[in-house]
C-alpha cells in the first residue's frame, strides 16, 4: 500500500469518525433525550425518596396493623380519631413546639454572635473556626454520649465546676431532672448545630460591601449604629429562612433526644417523633404511629405556608 493510499484511508477514518461524534452530538442535544437523562432521573429518584414513603404512610395510617402480623385491616380516620384524643400526643407536641423554638433562639443568637466575631480578621482566625466546626463533623450518637458524661451528676465536669465556684450546692442530674432535662437537650443540640447558623450568616457577612462600613465610619458611627443599621438590615433575609429550616430540622429531631434522654425523665423530653417511635415500636401500633406522622407533616405544611405568608421572607433576599 503506497503512502497515498494509507493517507486517503486515514483521512476516511478520520472523517468517519468526526461524522458518528457529530450525529451523537446532535441526538444527545434533542430536547426529549437531554430531559430523559437530566431530568427523568432525578425525577425518579425524588419520587423514589419522598413521595413514595409519604403515600405509604398515609396509605398506612387508614389501617390497624401490627409489627407482628403482615395484615391489615382498613380503618380508615379512626387512628386519627385516637391520636388527636390522645393527651399524650399533644404533650409531646408541646415538648416539641419548646424544642424546636428554644433551640432554634439559642443557635440563632450563639450563631449569628460567632459569625460575627470570625468574620473578622485576628490572629488564629482558622483555629477558633475549625474549633467552632469540630462538632457538627461528630457523629451525633458520640456527642451525645459525650453529653451525657459532661453533664453526669456525680462526676461531670458541669456540676464539677459549678460546686467549686458556689453557684450550686450539689450535684444536678442534668438529663434526669424534669426541671433541667428540656434545657440541658437544648443546650446540646445547639452545640452541635450552631455551626449551621454560623455558615449561612458567615457567607451573608462576607457578601456586604465594606464600602457601606467605610461610608457609616466616615458619618461617625460607632459599632451599634452600623450593626444596627448595616448588618442587621442585610441579614434579614438568611435569619428567615435559618429560622424555617432550623425550626422545621428541630422539630423532627430524634436521634440526639433519644441518646440523651430516651424522652424522659417521665416524659420531660417525649417531642413529637419519640412518641411515634413510641407508639409504633412498644405499642406495636404501626398505623396509629404512621398516622401521627401525617399528622406531623400536614402541620410542618401549614406553619410553613403560614411562615411564607405573614413574614414574606423571599422578599428580603437580596443579591448584591
Amino acid at each position: 500500500m503506497s503512502l497515498t493510499d494509507l493517507d486517503d484511508k486515514t483521512s476516511h477514518s478520520i472523517s468517519r469518525l468526526q461524522s458518528a461524534t457529530d450525529s451523537i452530538f446532535e441526538f444527545l442535544s434533542r430536547k426529549w433525550v437531554m430531559i430523559s437523562i437530566t431530568v427523568v432521573p432525578v425525577m425518579a429518584l425524588f419520587v423514589f425518596v419522598n413521595l413514595v414513603p409519604i403515600g405509604w404512610t398515609i396509605y398506612a395510617s387508614l389501617h390497624s396493623t401490627s409489627i407482628y402480623s403482615p395484615e391489615w385491616t382498613w380503618t380508615g380516620l379512626s387512628n386519627y380519631g385516637e391520636i388527636l384524643g390522645d393527651p399524650a400526643f399533644w404533650g409531646s407536641l408541646w415538648d416539641s413546639l419548646l424544642f424546636a423554638g428554644g433551640s432554634v433562639v439559642v443557635q440563632l443568637l450563639a450563631g449569628l454572635s460567632l459569625a460575627l466575631v470570625v468574620n473578622r480578621s485576628f490572629r488564629g482566625e482558622s483555629l477558633v473556626r475549625a474549633i467552632a466546626m469540630l462538632p457538627y463533623l461528630i457523629p451525633t450518637a458520640i456527642l451525645g454520649f459525650i453529653g451525657l458524661w459532661i453533664g453526669n451528676s456525680q462526676y461531670g465536669i458541669i456540676s464539677t465546676l459549678l460546686m467549686r465556684i458556689g453557684v450550686i450546692e450539689q450535684a444536678i442530674p442534668w438529663y434526669g431532672s424534669i426541671d433541667w432535662a428540656m434545657p440541658a437537650v437544648i443546650l446540646t443540640s445547639s452545640w452541635k448545630f450552631t455551626i449551621f447558623v454560623t455558615i449561612m450568616v458567615l457567607a451573608r457577612l462576607q457578601s456586604i460591601p465594606e464600602g457601606y462600613y467605610e461610608a457609616a465610619t466616615v458619618s461617625g458611627a460607632n459599632a451599634y449604629q452600623k450593626f444596627r443599621d448595616i448588618t442587621l438590615p442585610n441579614l434579614k433575609g438568611v435569619i428567615f429562612i435559618v429560622v424555617l429550616l432550623r425550626g422545621i430540622w428541630m422539630f423532627n429531631k430524634f436521634d440526639i433526644i433519644w441518646v440523651l434522654t430516651g424522652g424522659g425523665p417521665k416524659d420531660a423530653t417525649t417531642t413529637a417523633p419519640i412518641y411515634a417511635y413510641n407508639v409504633a415500636f412498644n405499642s406495636t401500633a404501626l398505623g396509629k404511629a404512621a398516622a401521627t406522622s401525617a399528622l406531623l407533616f400536614v402541620m410542618l405544611i401549614l406553619g410553613a405556608v403560614l411562615y411564607f405568608r405573614v413574614l414574606s421572607p423571599e422578599q428580603e433576599v437580596r443579591v448584591e
